[in-house]
């Protein structure tokens, strides 16, 4: 099993390269630095596949990590922000994502290590982004939306570490604590006149829900800012396609399975539908069970068609392996669709029974 991707540390230093051999030693160094997942090879042609191109590249990533760290640091200080830095970091995800649209589903996590408020707040800003671009936004639009998102979590700040990285559910007082972010995000962002008054509602709206169920106002549909009603699809994708102390992350598919009993009620139908269409559900490389029990790999996702992505087949549902590449475009028929996706220790399930690799 050999490394697909690079593997940086927060200051842009480089750790592990790709092809470099996970053994025993390298996974627990890798698991020491709370580094939630890595890309990798396992070492089979069938089961390897060519990983897109990332859409934000690595200098991004390392430059949003630290400008969001030092901004977030000022503001529990002295209540102030460095709006420039903020802007530079926003102005930099949107040209990488601008450059990228055509490849916007393609799109990944951002996380890499155990500050999940940051790491939080930068995959948000580049998925509502993502979304605004979709929308058709002016520039000053996408730069309000893509601060409004980096800035959404400003208010926790103000909370405790302690409830804020507690690894077990939160008491009812402390989740009435932790709901006051909203509102101490608002008062942060409205005493730094630099901002426009756009992202201060992001902060102060992200979590009111479609059928005026949320807070800190319950307000309703249209009501609430469009910003922020992509902000709040962006936050609960991301949360739950995330590690936390105290919950694995669910894959892309789980996670729309889950959101999509929350349509109506808690977002908009129309945004969520616009997300879905453009969010890897199915992500390059995900092992997949298809409609007559078999098995595919998926190895292309075109925008617009993320739940018919191209896949590859592998084995029937007796086990059996398929000879040749035998490749479909599932937009492109209607016999197979994909019920369901492998965890990682299913796929070394699959690679087992169909003899791809034997275990000693």
């Amino acid at each position: 099993m050999t490394l697909a991707r690079n593997i940086y540390n927060v200051d842009g230093k480089m750790l592990l390269a790709v092809g470099t051999v996970l053994d025993q030693q390298y996974i627990m160094k890798l698991k020491n630095l709370s580094i939630p997942g890595v890309y990798v090879h396992l070492g089979d042609q069938d089961f390897d596949v060519e990983l897109p191109e990332e859409v934000l590249s690595e200098e991004t990533k390392i430059l949003a990590t630290k400008n969001l760290f030092r901004t977030f640091q000022k503001c529990q200080l002295t209540n102030n922000l460095d709006v420039k830095k903020v802007q530079k970091t926003t102005q930099t995800i949107i040209e990488n994502l601008l450059q990228n649209k055509n490849n916007v589903h393609q799109l990944t996590d951002v996380r890499r290590y155990d500050n999940y408020t940051f790491y939080h707040s930068i995959s948000v800003c580049a998925l509502a982004t993502m979304l605004g671009i979709l929308r058709g936004y002016s520039p000053k639009r996408l730069s309000e939306v893509s601060i409004g998102a980096l800035l959404h979590d400003v208010g926790k700040v103000k909370i405790s570490p302690n409830i804020l990285n507690k690894p077990e559910k939160l008491t009812d007082e402390e989740m009435q604590v932790m709901k006051t972010h909203s509102e101490e995000g608002f008062k942060t962002l409205r005493k730094n006149r630099e901002l426009s008054v756009v992202p201060m509602h992001v902060a102060y709206q992200h979590h009111e829900k479609f059928d005026g169920t949320g807070y800190p106002r319950g307000l309703k549909g249209d009501s609430i800012h469009e910003y922020a009603r992509i902000v709040a699809i962006a936050d609960v994708y991301d949360a739950l396609t995330s590690d936390r102390a105290y919950k694995k992350a669910c894959h892309p598919y789980e996670a729309y399975k889950i959101m999509i009993e929350m349509v109506n009620s808690h977002f908009d139908p129309e945004l969520f539908e616009l997300f879905f269409n453009h969010v890897a559900v199915f992500p390059v490389g995900t092992t997949v069970m298809l409609n007559d029990g078999g098995y595919a790999i998926v190895i292309e996702i075109k925008n617009g068609e993320t739940f018919t992505p191209k896949v590859k087949f592998l084995a029937d549902s007796n086990y059996n392996k398929v000879s040749g590449e035998v490749c479909v475009d599932l937009a492109k028929q209607s016999r197979f669709f994909i019920t369901d996706v492998l965890n990682d220790v299913e796929v070394f399930d699959l690679l087992d029974r169909t003899k791809h690799v034997r275990f000693a």
